[in-house]
């Protein structure tokens, strides 16, 4: 069985960040398609599009401005509920919290929570955990 996922959706308001982290995934040949957004309220937008398939993975960064991840992830939770997502969620940040880790472990969207930069080793092991 492959390992590779139809895709994955990176959000990071960093653009610099979303950039390095593409380049990571398409290396990897962990998946056919990344897309990646800046801002929750578009990443969403493009979720609630009518005959779009669901990423298999999101990758969200905890920090952003505007709409934080915890406010994406109530929103999405909203919208997982009127379709069939079976999207895997990790969060990622520079450095974790004590508080973002626990409230991360009440959420059960979310696989886990890693650091960034995100690297060749961790996405191939990520996508191998989905796939198992």
């Amino acid at each position: 069985m492959s390992i590779k996922l139809k895709s994955v959706l990176l959000l990071d308001d960093n653009l610099a960040t979303n950039y390095f982290h593409k380049k990571i995934i398409e290396k990897s040949g962990s998946t056919e398609l990344v897309l990646e957004f800046r801002s929750g309220i578009n990443a969403l937008n493009y979720l609630g599009q009518e005959g779009i398939e669901p990423p298999e993975l999101m990758m969200v960064d905890i920090n952003m401005p505007i709409m934080s991840a915890w406010e994406f992830l109530d929103k999405f939770n909203k919208l997982k509920n009127k379709t069939n997502f079976g999207t895997k969620i990790i969060l990622l940040s520079t450095s974790l919290s004590p508080a973002d880790k626990e409230k991360a472990d009440e959420i059960p969207l979310i696989k886990e929570v890693l650091l960034k930069p995100l690297t060749k080793e961790s996405i191939l092991r990520v996508v191998a955990d989905i796939r198992a």
